[in-house]
């Protein structure tokens, strides 16, 4: 047969087959990457996913009492004690989120913390996340683990398809993925949820920003408005903040190194960008806004600036950027309780893989590439300069936004960095096999591990007990012989490093396949023991006769403890009412200027030491019973033992009031330092008198009558999560208090009919009723919801006429051929 077709169609065809092939040896590619990270994630998750133990270090808990003198099997292994705010936080928030879903009741309000705060207003619970659905769907403690293992698997995928966006191969990209999976900043936080939830998506975002400034399609910018829409509800406002802030710096940057691409279409391009990141913030609206509603008059920032200045570990000194060579140089909490190196400083650890950081040096003293190259230089240069203590990072505390977050995890950046230009520095190997840069990169990083090894040799580091602690990391060796350990483990990975260099001259495949395997195995021994993992049978410690008897008397009133017993917010587990936490942006600023009359150290979580005021201000926050170590012994005026047990000893408070109460003598006072004051003055009493903010009345009289006098009766009927029914018979006009604590949203009705809700005793909630009996009704509206759900709205028809443009336009195209 004649084959008459034209020339140019022939050639055409041909194209067209050859692109055929190539797309379908790249999805080959893909398939065989993404298979590649789901071995990895369930490589280091294994006892999460199939050993049926929890991604929860609650092991902590049976370190304090009530449950010190538990030992659950398992419980102390990998113990890790940086990893508090999981289980204090995020583990009881999360436990009480799914309650009331599963309970078909709107999670409007905590009642559990704090006298009682907002929690859908309480961003960190990740509410629309949909890495949360695993612990919404699932039992919390594999749904917990499942949740890890997706954010792990994005990000590693996700850093494969940039790289390979970015024209790199196959191997060189996979190399890039394994690298970030298992870098420092998603293993250290993997526990806490809401960190890498957001930074798993990173990768994406630069991907589809990357597409949007070479190629333009609308398409992609409708992809970037569901990556953000992700990374806005992630549940971290820090994290949030610093992966929204690199897409655009990173959208800036490309623009001004991309080639061929006018000036009018390289801004269009950047208007598709931020039109994307725009819409996808817009959809988040249902969260953001009650989020920042909620926030309004919460100590939030002053409560960072406040740790920042206590904790020497929040701002990291310049020297930590060695854990970028040298991880463990200080050790591992999660194995050793040493006391080496700065503060803190095991969370804001610089890995991204050692044989990862020499491709990456070689990348970066390598020719061509540059306009790919460059914007990863410039993240990897700020994100280091910024995460330590420079005059940069200073520079950044004073923006805006940027002072209320934790800018030190901006190492974030870096370790993206290090790992993207590890797949530029491989290419670079395989292109060029035989470049005397490369080897000038080894020579120079075997020389900084043999001034390190030698720096740290002498004194107890010694070969002996170098490979003692290699082969049984346990006790507290000395900083010498961590320091040593870890100059010679990097010593071992550029030799490493080098033998496969000398492999991939001969054999590149061979060789590339054995590096990337390095890899792995070098990231997987670096995440070891970082996480502390734990029996499910385990997670939640079993209740206690202590416990047992507060939750006997959970009616009765709200509970507190001395020192570090009964974890403050993990109390919410066992369904128990307590007053200490700190659900961040919470609490209140006026809660706080009431809790230093109960301990003169700001911290919200335990009561180290009280003040003399002390018991009389709990009792007003209607704190009856107080929990302390078995081993306490020093009287309290005001508390009285009524249990005392191997686990723990509850006192009594003699001053705790009861949950609403009419009272009689009414003071008024014009701004919180007169409310606090006239609390603790000594003739105010806590059943009969009462604080209210002038300023709120507007100009109605105060109830007249005697504080001996009792003015009348009231008690709760009925509660649910965002209302409480009080019945309250009064013999003359008079406040009828509820001590839970009053915020924003919250409306009052006597009778079905609106009333003014006052601030009663700086925190608490009251309402003046007239003479009889009455029906008080409080209810609890969350702030900012229906704009933001209204907003929320908004965008997804947005979207979807977005969506429904493209595909009308793609018909049109198809037609048209």
């Amino acid at each position: 047969m004649v084959d008459r077709s034209q020339p140019g169609e022939r050639a055409a065809a041909e194209a067209r087959g050859i692109l055929r092939v190539v797309r379908a040896l790249r999805a080959h590619e893909h398939r065989t990457a993404a298979g590649v990270f789901a071995l990895l994630v369930l490589a280091y998750l294994w006892p999460v996913l199939v050993g049926g133990k929890a991604l929860t270090p609650t092991s902590l808990l049976y370190q304090t009492p009530p449950w010190k003198q538990l030992e659950a099997p398992g419980v102390r292994d990998a113990l890790n004690p940086q990893l508090g705010d999981a289980i204090a936080l995020y583990y009881p928030w999360d436990a009480l989120a799914r309650r009331l879903l599963h309970a078909g009741t709107f999670p409007a309000w905590n009642p559990y913390a704090l006298a009682g705060t907002p929690l859908w207003g309480n961003f960190q619970v990740a509410w629309l996340s949909p890495f949360s659905l695993p612990l919404w769907l699932l039992s919390l403690n594999y749904g917990l683990g499942l949740a890890a293992a997706i954010k792990l698997w994005l990000a590693g995928f996700g850093t494969y398809l940039l790289a390979r966006e970015l024209r790199l191969s196959f191997w060189p990209a996979l190399v890039a993925g394994i690298s970030f999976t298992l870098c420092a900043f998603n293993v250290v936080w993997l526990s806490h949820g809401v960190f890498v939830s957001a930074a798993a998506m990173l990768p994406w975002g630069l991907l589809l920003v990357e597409r949007l400034v070479r190629r333009g399609r609308p398409a992609d910018g409708l992809a970037l408005v569901a990556v953000a829409a992700v990374i806005q509800t992630a549940g971290h406002p820090g994290t949030q903040l610093h992966v929204m802030s690199a897409l655009v710096l990173y959208a800036v940057v490309r623009a001004g190194t991309v080639r061929d691409v006018e000036r009018r279409q390289l801004l269009g391009r950047l208007g598709l960008v931020a039109v994307g990141l725009g819409l996808g913030s817009l959809l988040s609206a249902a969260v953001l806004l009650p989020a920042q509603a909620t926030s309004g008059e919460a100590i939030g920032i002053d409560v960072r600036e406040h740790h920042r200045s206590i904790f020497p570990g929040s701002s990291m000194p310049l020297h930590v950027l060695r854990t970028a060579l040298f991880p463990e140089w200080w050790g591992r909490t999660s194995e050793t309780l040493t006391s080496h190196g700065p503060a803190n400083y095991r969370e804001r650890t610089f890995y991204a893989g050692s044989i990862p950081l020499l491709l990456a040096a070689i990348a970066l003293v390598s020719p061509g590439a540059w306009r790919r190259k460059a914007p990863f230089a410039v993240l990897a240069a700020l994100g280091a300069l910024i995460a330590v203590h420079t005059p940069l990072q200073s520079a950044v505390y004073r923006l805006p936004v940027f002072n209320g977050v934790q800018n030190q995890r901006m190492l974030l950046w870096f370790v993206l960095a290090i790992a993207l230009l590890a797949g530029f520095g491989l290419q670079r190997v395989l292109e060029a096999p035989r470049q005397g840069r490369s080897w000038a990169v080894l020579a120079v990083a075997a020389l900084l591990g043999v001034v390190a090894a030698l720096g740290a040799a002498g004194g107890e580091a010694s070969l002996g007990t170098v490979v003692r602690h290699v082969l049984k990391r346990s006790g507290d060796p000395p900083a010498d012989v961590l320091a040593l350990v870890s100059a010679v483990w990097w010593l071992v990975l550029v030799g490493a490093g080098a033998a496969l260099l000398l492999l991939i001259r001969r054999r590149a495949r061979a060789g590339t396949a054995l590096l990337a395997l390095v890899v792995a195995l070098d990231m997987l021994h670096f995440a070891h023991g970082y996480q502390s993992t734990i029996p499910r049978s385990a997670t939640v410690p079993p209740v206690t006769p202590a416990i047992a008897f507060l939750q006997r008397h959970a009616s009765e009133g709200r509970i507190a403890a001395f020192g570090e017993v009964l974890s403050a917010d993990f109390t919410t587990v066992y369904g128990l009412r307590d007053v200490r936490g700190l659900d961040v942006p919470q609490p209140t600023k006026r809660y706080d200027h009431l809790w230093v009359r109960v301990t003169p150290r700001d911290d919200h979580r335990e009561i180290s030491e009280m003040t003399e005021q002390g018991p009389k201000v709990l009792g007003l926050l209607g704190v009856r019973y107080v929990v302390a170590d078995p081993q306490w012994q020093t009287p309290i005026p005001g508390f009285a033992p009524i249990y005392s047990g191997d686990d723990a000893i509850v006192f009594r408070n003699r001053f705790a009031v009861p949950r609403a109460e009419v009272v009689s003598g009414i003071r008024a006072a014009s701004g919180i330092r007169e409310e606090v004051a006239a609390i603790a003055d000594r003739s105010f009493d806590l059943r009969s008198d009462a604080v209210v903010r002038s300023a709120q009345l507007g100009g109605e009289p105060l109830p007249h009558g005697s504080s001996a006098t009792a003015a009348g009766t009231v008690r709760v009927t009925s509660e649910a999560n965002a209302s409480v029914t009080l019945r309250a018979s009064l013999a003359r006009r008079g406040l009828v208090l509820l001590d839970d604590a009053w915020a924003p949203g919250w409306t009052v009705r006597v009778d079905g009919r609106p009333a003014r809700a006052l601030t009663t005793d700086v925190v608490l909630r009251g309402v003046i009723v007239p003479a009889g009996a009455h029906t008080i009704v409080w209810s609890y509206r969350v702030p900012g919801l229906r704009a933001g759900a209204a907003l929320s709205g908004l965008g997804v028809l947005l979207s979807l006429a977005w969506a429904g443009w493209l595909l009308l336009r793609r018909r049109g195209r198809s037609r048209g051929r």
